[in-house]
């Protein structure tokens, strides 16, 4: 698997997740410590963002779930 078809695939979980939690993108941006730019999430969630561990790790916070499940695709 390629690079980009990895990063798209992690991106549809964690819009899937998100929807399913009933969550908007927007809610992730809050002044909390966990914050995740909107841009950012929507980079992420369309593929084309190599993000960091910390973003993954702060969207996992939001989501609940652990980043590994984030990450198994």
């Amino acid at each position: 698997m390629e690079l980009n078809d990895y990063l798209l695939k992690i991106g549809k979980k964690i819009k899937k997740i998100r929807a399913e939690r009933d969550l908007t993108q927007e809610s992730f941006d809050d002044l909390s410590e966990n914050s995740v730019p909107v841009r950012t999430l929507q980079e992420i969630e369309a593929g084309k963002s190599n993000f960091t561990i910390k973003t993954l790790f702060n969207i996992s916070k939001k989501l609940k779930v652990k980043p590994k499940d984030l990450l198994d695709v």
